[in-house]
């Protein structure tokens, strides 16, 4: 019978999260600490606009651990593709 409901209105999905680690001391201290020192003005020097994309593209700088990977990963690649590319050459040597 619930097809027929013509005049029925469900009511829309809720979402209620209930935090693992929650006190209700450590919460009025972050309001006690958010009200009293953070201000606006120190948001808009801090956060500049780009700043996050910024950070998220620049690399960071190469070590010689991290170039030695690098090389080692590269030579890996190109042995493998050599043997496939021999491998494939001789299984057409054999079909054909």
């Amino acid at each position: 019978m619930s097809i027929f409901k013509i005049f029925h209105a469900p009511k829309p999905r809720q979402y209620y999260h209930k935090p693992i680690y929650y006190t209700e001391q450590e919460e009025a201290r972050q309001a006690i600490n958010n009200n009293t020192s953070n201000t606006e003005e120190q948001y808009k020097t801090t956060i500049q606009r780009g700043s996050f994309r910024k950070k998220r593209w620049d690399a960071p700088d190469e070590t010689a651990d991290m170039q030695k990977e690098r090389r080692k990963s590269n030579i890996r690649l190109t042995a493998i593709l050599l043997a496939l590319a021999a491998v494939s050459l001789a299984v057409y040597y054999i079909i054909f």
